[in-house]
């Protein structure tokens, strides 16, 4: 069952409601600079879970700005593509020179690769995700033609993205293990298609493209099985293991690629949470099927630029954050979090 997080500002006291907003968006969003002109009355909550390799957040708050500089997009560089859903008031994105405003029931994709500006310029309430870029590119589809453009959430594929995404979030506390993968699944699924949809692309799925989808929800759902392999992934979809490297041909990865990405991510989610902060990174990785240490060490520090020692003090212990140098203090997400926790007895 899948575990819903809170974060609020309500019991902060005034002078740091915006920096526990930054830092918790830091955190769950990637790098990001938060600004407001009247830091005292800004307040905001966040709700977040992660559903498969999904991350979700339903974001509500007063008017504020965040921004993605060229630096922060760089040292990310997470591979993600964020999508936005209003779902009340009004949101405005803007990046690599296009502008777009979302009213409710409207919704748009941007890169977290590239800088993005977003302005909220009253009370709002949205939801975002973070999905994978490799879950949702195709050889049919033109990612780059297809950022910060609005789609529909009242008709056509639009509507049923919109509202299957909005389901998602409103069933997190029932949503099993066994089922959230394949949930994630159909997020990228309805995704990929609305934007096929939206540029004008044929958007019948081919066989391989279903076969495919069924392979990587397979595949998520035995992460953690170090046995995991080809052959077993043969077996349990009934045909060969040709077939199967063959279904994943227009993929930019191998099989054994795909399988190593998504454990890298998987583990790099845990890394940066802090309700496994106690759990050390041998056991992370072990627990998505690694069994080598050094491996993992080396296959973590290849795919991220960074070792898994020196992300997990930057993103989790609050080694490095958007307010100052590495020898800052605690940042206030996660001081808030420690002292929800009984760790500390009051902010410094």
């Amino acid at each position: 069952m899948s575990a819903l997080g809170v974060i609020s500002t309500h019991d902060v006291r005034p002078g740091e409601k915006l920096g526990l907003w930054q830092d918790s968006l830091w955190q769950l969003c990637g790098r990001l600079r938060s600004e407001t002109q009247t830091d005292a009355s800004f307040w905001g909550k966040i709700e977040y879970a992660t559903i498969g390799d999904v991350r979700i957040a339903k974001l509500t708050g007063s008017r504020h700005r965040v921004v993605r500089t060229p630096n922060y997009a760089r040292r990310d560089n997470d591979g993600f593509l964020k999508v936005a859903l209003q779902l009340r008031g009004s949101s405005c994105f803007e990046q690599k020179g296009r502008k777009v405003v979302l009213s409710p029931d409207e919704w748009s994709i941007y890169d977290t690769t590239q800088p993005y500006t977003v302005t909220v310029p009253q009370d709002t309430e949205m939801l975002i995700l973070l999905v994978p870029r490799d879950n949702i590119s195709t050889q049919r589809l033109h990612l780059e033609d297809l950022m910060v453009r609005k789609f529909a959430g009242r008709v056509g594929m639009g509507r049923l993205a919109y509202q299957f995404m909005i389901s998602a979030f409103d069933e997190i506390p029932i949503i099993t293990p066994e089922a959230e993968w394949e949930i994630a699944g159909a997020i990228s699924h309805l995704i990929r298609l609305t934007m096929l949809d939206a540029s004008e692309v044929q958007n019948q799925v081919s066989l391989r493209e279903v076969w495919r989808d069924r392979i990587k929800a397979y595949i998520g759902t035995h992460l953690r099985d170090p046995e995991l392999s080809i052959d077993r992934i043969a077996g349990a979809m009934n045909c060969t293991k040709r077939y199967v490297h063959k279904v994943f041909q227009p993929e930019a990865t191998s099989v054994s690629e795909s399988i190593l990405r998504m454990r890298l991510n998987r583990c790099r989610e845990d890394l940066r949470n802090p309700a496994r902060s106690q759990s050390s990174i041998t056991d992370i990785a072990y627990s998505w099927g690694f069994n080598n240490p050094a491996h993992f060490s080396k296959a973590f520090k290849d795919e991220f630029n960074v070792s898994p020692r020196f992300f997990r003090m930057e993103t989790q212990l609050g080694c490095v954050s958007p307010q100052g140098p590495a020898t800052k203090k605690l940042g206030a997400a996660t001081r808030f979090l420690k002292l929800r926790a009984g760790q500390i007895s009051s902010y410094s």
